[in-house]
């Protein structure tokens, strides 16, 4: 057969359909069962972590109260899934070993209401195609179980067989006969990694469910089942991680939100602490994952994140679950309406002064509205205390003149009146004529003790003492004022002498052009310019004389990462107070202003300095850090006080 006969004409090598002496062979033809099974396999068995995950699912969606997963050779060897569920009838084990069978769906509108884990069917096919499977079941009334055995998809064995109520199956040598997959398995570690991960972001859905998790010959992991969401989650992250969290309630028309969040001293290296779920199910969703960073987004330093636990839970149709055959993927509807309730409940939650940072954080519950079920207390209690020296961003400057005085007593401040109302004496932009946010705890209202070391005031709480540096305290009041009143004054353009283009990927040109209003608000003057371009006609005047090719691709770049516009569900005032932390230029630079126009630590301040700077606080919104990430006020609780001296 000559080239031409088997390669396209475009050399691209793709053979013509095979002629033979009985005619053309059909170009569509069914595929054998086997071949199916095998392409489920490939979209649903990832690694062993996708078995166990099917399995466990199985066995909750039939009624289990107790699971228990036993793993070997990191799920390589043997996976073993054992529940006390309904079991199953001798035919309805058979038929669920058939392709696309299941109990779960009877109708087609069951798919716009699905409640359990699985529905597609595939599932125990696909797993039983590409190892060697048994299947032990029995239902609760009946005196004897079943047992089938099969062997890569073909069945082996049937009869009957002996064992508690539930069912039990163990799937042995994952991929032994597709050594093309199985070559692509990781260390036992690593796969072993991948399933209690998965257990783990299960077990947090599921407080009421016993889990039982063998690894090898090692001792089991064992979660009771608890009432408390919260019991569960500390017995799965541990008690210091769920000591942390702060506990998050929304309600909306279409679902509600409840989730606990970690105050925003207690960060993360990396993002593997967002534990999100929809309808109880675990989920990885950008809206959502998004939604969480977004609203901690001036909290923390960049390049740190938060840990969560965040349960969005529908009235009614709203979320499509069947975009993914491993289910890990959801659909909204409403992505923007979902997002905005998201972000706006955690951020009213970091709206709370009651804790602050290093203290133990207090519980407290938001609503969407801002609503904090903990009272104003003044100061959350602490059990420890933490060094701050070598902090990032902290100022190197040596104390002056300590010796002089390490205290500046001052007395306790009187409310202002009009007459004592003067221009601000320390330098810095005049605060905003608005009254100060209400809060569960107002700086401004605490009794000043003084200044200790010429670097950090002492302030009295209802339930301790209070540390504020006063550098990073003032550098926070001049960053949000100088961005505030940016927006205030109008963002000044500078015209460029030549219009520059600038060449984008055609989805970020694409959300760049969705978001011309906020590209407008910072200073932009973009128009597109053919596929995938723009051209930029002026820029910031804050920016002046940089290249505005990389702002401008930055710009788009956090644009187009975002599963929401920038202004999606937001008011004009709110959507101006966060679009500069799209543009980390412009971030940086008020960060830098700030920082240089702040008082120093090493300043000796006089009592009205000092009041002024708890007074300015309170004008502000809150924010546990300065700019670049170091605290601005850490509490020490009367409890570890009276420890300390022996009163406890």
């Amino acid at each position: 057969m000559s080239e031409s006969d088997t390669e396209r004409p475009d050399g691209v090598g793709h053979p013509h359909p095979v002629k033979d002496e009985n005619g053309p062979e059909d170009r569509v033809r069914r595929l054998p069962d086997a071949l199916i099974d095998q392409i489920a396999a490939g979209e649903v068995v990832e690694r062993p972590a996708s078995v166990v995950k099917e399995l466990v699912e199985n066995a909750l969606d039939a009624g289990a109260r107790r699971v228990r997963v036993d793993v070997r050779d990191g799920g390589k060897a043997l996976i073993a899934v054992t529940d006390d569920g309904c079991g199953m009838s001798p035919r309805d084990a058979r038929v669920a070993l058939e392709r696309h069978a299941t109990s779960k769906l009877s109708q087609l509108s069951d798919l716009e209401a699905v409640g359990s884990f699985g529905f597609r069917g595939e599932a125990l096919p696909a797993i039983a195609s590409v190892s060697r499977m048994r299947l032990t079941t029995r239902p609760a009334d009946d005196d004897e179980g079943t047992r089938i055995e099969i062997d890569s998809g073909e069945r082996i064995g049937e009869g009957a067989a002996g064992g508690p109520p539930g069912t039990r199956i163990e799937v042995a040598d994952l991929f032994a006969r597709v050594p093309a997959r199985r070559k692509f398995l990781k260390s036992h570690g690593t796969e072993w990694g991948h399933i209690i991960d998965w257990l783990r972001r299960l077990a947090i859905a599921l407080p009421g469910i016993h889990f039982e998790v063998r690894r090898d010959d090692r001792a089991p992991l064992v979660w009771p089942a608890v009432e408390d969401p919260l019991d569960r989650i500390a017995a799965v992250l541990g008690e210091d991680e769920a000591s942390r969290l702060v506990a998050v309630q929304a309600e909306d028309p279409r679902g509600h939100l409840e989730a606990w969040v970690s105050t925003p001293e207690a960060t993360r290296a990396n993002a593997n602490g967002l534990y999100l779920y929809v309808n109880g199910r675990p989920v990885r969703d950008k809206v959502m994952r998004h939604a969480v960073l977004q609203a901690y987004r001036d909290l923390i330093p960049k390049g740190r994140f938060p840990s969560a636990v965040v349960f969005l839970t529908f009235h009614g149709p709203g979320v499509d679950v069947n975009v993914h055959p491993a289910k890990w993927e959801v659909r909204f509807a409403d992505s923007q309406a979902v997002h905005q309730l998201i972000r706006r409940a955690v951020r009213d939650a970091m709206g709370n002064r009651g804790w602050l940072a290093n203290g133990e954080p207090a519980t407290a519950v938001a609503s969407s509205a801002g609503a904090s079920s903990r009272e104003a207390s003044g100061m959350a209690p602490t059990t420890s205390r933490v060094d701050h020296t070598g902090g990032a961003g902290r100022a190197t400057d040596t104390v002056r003149d300590r010796g002089a005085s390490d205290w500046v007593l001052a007395e306790p401040p009187s409310p202002p009146t009009a007459k004592d109302a003067a221009p601000a004496a320390l330098p810095g932009l005049d605060a905003p004529a608005t009254a100060p946010r209400t809060t569960a705890l107002q700086f401004g209202q605490l009794r000043l003790i003084g200044q200790l070391l010429a670097s950090y005031l002492l302030v009295e709480g209802k339930e301790g003492l209070l540390l504020i540096d006063q550098h990073a305290a003032h550098e926070r009041v001049l960053y949000e004022r100088l961005r505030a009143q940016w927006f205030e004054a109008g963002v000044d353009r500078q015209g460029l002498l030549i219009a520059t283009p600038v060449e984008l990927d055609p989805l970020e040109a694409a959300a760049l052009e969705a978001n011309a209003e906020t590209a407008l608000r910072l200073g932009f003057e973009i128009e597109s310019f053919g596929q995938g371009s723009v051209m930029v006609r002026a820029i910031p005047a804050l920016l002046a004389g940089r290249d505005p090719t990389p702002l401008v691709r930055e710009l788009a770049s956090e644009l187009a990462n975002a599963p929401v516009g920038a202004d999606a569900g937001t008011d004009t005032a709110e959507a101006s107070d966060s679009d500069t932390r799209l543009l980390a230029a412009v971030d940086h630079a008020f960060a830098t202003l700030a920082c240089h126009s702040a008082r120093r630590a090493g300043d000796h301040l006089d009592a009205k300095e000092q009041q002024q700077i708890l007074n300015d606080l309170d004008t502000i919104p809150w924010a546990p850090t300065c700019p670049h990430g170091r605290p601005v006020a850490v509490s020490y609780g009367l409890d570890e006080i009276e420890r300390r001296f022996s009163r406890r």
